[in-house]
């Protein structure tokens, strides 16, 4: 996900979180640490941090196999 520069309108990662709030995700995957940060921040920003959460995909396998 990348962005160029201007400050204007919305920043992709909060319409990508907007968007996985709409359709009911619970938690957003990514494999990118740019990315991971740009998501976090756009969570909290939209304070929508209550409904979704945002994890790196090693999280997720970490849980999976239950090393967490």
């Amino acid at each position: 996900m990348w962005a160029e520069g201007g400050t204007e309108g919305s920043r992709n990662g909060e319409i990508r979180i907007k968007e996985a709030v709409a359709l009911g995700a619970k938690v957003m995957a990514t494999s990118c640490p740019f990315c991971l940060l740009t998501l976090e921040d756009a969570v909290k920003i939209s304070g929508s941090a209550d409904q979704i959460m945002v994890k790196d995909i090693t999280e997720l396998v970490a849980e999976a196999m239950e090393l967490q």
